[in-house]
């Protein structure tokens, strides 16, 4: 065997592997088995314990460079929500939350649900910290009108919420600040709201002592974290196939490592 041809493949060949490998799961799923942590299964027991009718808060609170880790978490825990029969109203204290919010909406009113009184809107209200503070303790008066300019008090979804208390549940999907911190010192200490938290990654290791002290119930980490959720709800959807895609690529380069360094070492031991 040729063992110095195996220790200088193509780089091509490499790349067009690793483009099959990612691209193929995300058109067919593979369904790799993934385990599912406590923490998961906490937050899945949270959320599906909630009534119908009830109403959710969502805090979307990231932007683009943080949306692959923790947009993929609101859209498993909204069509949680969504089946179930639980509202979701969408507020955000970035810039970009406003517009995830409609994506996230837009699939649903193509199916017939309806603005106002499944999901609403809020949209964007500047001030960080300071913001999070007066919209958890006054939602009706910090907010009038909602990103789509309609009076917040003519929605259905709104009726009945003063402040954060009236939701069964916050949850704030976030990617830096402000976000989790703010929400656990303004909001969830003084208030005792039932907090949640969705996280890139990254921030996992910062927001878990709040986890552990009770004052976020349970936390999602990055895209693993949705994926786990979409398997312990029973509807597998765009975040497994990730996975499968991360993993598999993941193979791959494992794999040419493993193939370069036999190859290196038999090439010396010939010669």
């Amino acid at each position: 065997m040729d063992w110095k041809k195996l220790q200088n493949i193509d780089r091509r060949i490499i790349y067009i592997l690793l483009i099959l490998a990612t691209a193929v799961p995300m058109i067919r799923p593979l369904a790799i088995p993934l385990s599912t942590g406590p923490s998961v299964h906490k937050f899945y027991q949270i959320m599906d314990a909630i009534p119908a009718g009830e109403k959710v808060l969502f805090s979307l609170d990231y932007a683009p460079s943080g949306a692959p880790d923790v947009h993929p978490q609101a859209l498993a825990v909204m069509k949680h929500m969504m089946n179930k029969g639980v509202g979701v109203v969408f507020i955000s204290f970035w810039e970009a939350g406003p517009m995830f919010g409609e994506q996230l909406i837009r699939a649903y009113e193509e199916q017939g649900y309806e603005y106002g009184v499944h999901f609403a809107n809020l949209g964007y209200v500047p001030g960080g910290e300071s913001a999070i503070k007066r919209f958890g303790e006054d939602v009706a008066g910090q907010v009038s009108r909602d990103f789509r300019n309609n009076p917040v008090s003519s929605l259905p979804i709104m009726q009945g919420i003063k402040d954060t208390r009236d939701f069964a549940a916050v949850i704030c999907f976030s990617a830096g600040n402000p976000g989790v911190q703010e929400w656990v010192r303004q909001v969830q200490g003084p208030l005792g709201i039932n907090l949640l938290a969705g996280a890139v990654t990254v921030s996992v290791p910062q927001y878990m002592p709040y986890v552990d002290a009770g004052q976020v119930k349970a936390m999602l980490a990055g895209l693993r974290g949705a994926a786990e959720y979409e398997t312990v709800s029973g509807n597998p959807g765009p975040s497994v196939a990730k996975m499968d895609a991360q993993s598999l690529g993941h193979l791959i380069i494992i794999a040419f490592i493993i193939v370069g360094n036999i190859a290196f070492f038999m090439d010396k031991k010939k010669q």
